[in-house]
């Protein structure tokens, strides 16, 4: 594969078309970009759903969102005003949205991992590295390193551009809690079924942990979608030592990640933003290697547990507090 000069480029399009997660783990290729030409502009074609996201990241010059058939088109359109250098789609699965885009947007130079369905549409093949064996940040590290890209190893890493107004609220919220307790933040929702934990399992792991630690304090996390889960779990608690995290957006969800001394979590986007923040682990995943493989937490403390099933509810409860302690014993990790 031929390497670019990519001095010669002073505009750049990434298409990253995934959830929260996804972006989050995407955003030091911004990083790295921004490090080597500090002048080049960065523009990202991406989900409406993910708007917050980013909306504090100072890295990123035009965002272009999509949320069906009509805003793609209309954006393609806008894309095809911007006269582009360079397009970078890190979607490293065949998709037909994917093949559009590069049928579609006019480009000087299109790269992308090559895909028999993308034959003739690219002018530079990324070889992929395997799923099964690679963490997703590791393939979009070679994907630079395959376009000739100088990378400094201490910006790769996720990142979250957190809005301060936001983080100085919770900040505010637990400030006296924190004073004399560690915070475990618990994570109850996922963008997948699969990934959902028992309820009993959750209310049995926190009063287990309660009950070993007497200093720590639980802060419960979820989507407003499954606040009847998470008032169920308030429920069974009855416990002083277990408040509910405040949800109104992605901003507050990643402040209390960030204020925790441990997340516990089955979904992969508050792993990635506790890794953003050197924040310790604890994740639970279901029976695919790949996903384990791929979305492991990164650069950060932490213990994964992969269930034997195609979902996470089979993890026993005792599993899960023994990898806690594990992770506190591993890592040194000091809770008060």
């Amino acid at each position: 594969m031929n390497k670019i000069d990519l001095h010669d480029v002073r505009k750049v399009l990434i298409v990253r078309l995934g959830k929260v997660g996804d972006i989050v783990v995407t955003s030091f290729i911004f990083e790295v970009l921004k490090a080597n030409f500090p002048d080049i502009e960065i523009n990202l074609l991406t989900l409406k759903s993910n708007r917050n996201v980013l909306r504090c990241n100072p890295n990123v010059n035009k965002i272009y969102y999509s949320s069906n058939p009509f805003t793609f088109i209309i954006n393609i359109l806008r894309l095809n005003m911007q006269h582009f250098d360079l397009l970078m789609d890190f979607n490293d699965n065949p998709s037909t949205t994917t093949s559009l885009i590069y049928r579609l947007v006019r480009c000087k130079i299109k790269a992308g991992y090559y895909f028999s369905k993308y034959s003739g549409l690219l002018d530079i093949k990324v070889e992929q590295l395997p799923q099964e064996n690679s963490h997703i940040i590791e393939r979009m590290k070679n994907f630079l390193t395959q376009l000739g890209l100088s990378i400094n190893e201490n910006l790769v890493k996720s990142y979250f551009y957190i809005d301060q107004k936001v983080f100085s609220q919770i900040q505010n919220k637990l400030q006296e809690i924190k004073k004399e307790h560690s915070i475990i933040a618990i994570n109850i929702s996922s963008g997948n079924a699969i990934r959902y934990w028992k309820t009993e399992s959750w209310i049995r792991l926190i009063n287990k942990i309660i009950n070993a630690n007497k200093n720590i304090y639980f802060v419960l996390l979820s989507t407003e979608e499954d606040k009847r889960l998470r008032d169920k779990i308030l429920e069974g608690l009855n416990n002083k030592k277990v408040i509910e995290g405040w949800n109104y957006s992605i901003h507050h969800f990643a402040s209390y990640i960030k204020l925790a001394d441990i997340i516990i979590t089955p979904d992969t986007s508050a792993v990635h933003i506790a890794s953003a923040f050197g924040i310790p682990v604890l994740a639970l995943y279901p029976n695919y290697l790949w996903n384990f493989v791929s979305w492991q937490p990164y650069k950060v403390h932490h213990i994964s547990i992969r269930s034997t099933s195609e979902t996470i509810k089979d993890i026993p409860v005792d599993i899960v507090f023994d990898a806690f302690n594990n992770l506190i014993s591993t890592y040194n990790i000091i809770l008060k």
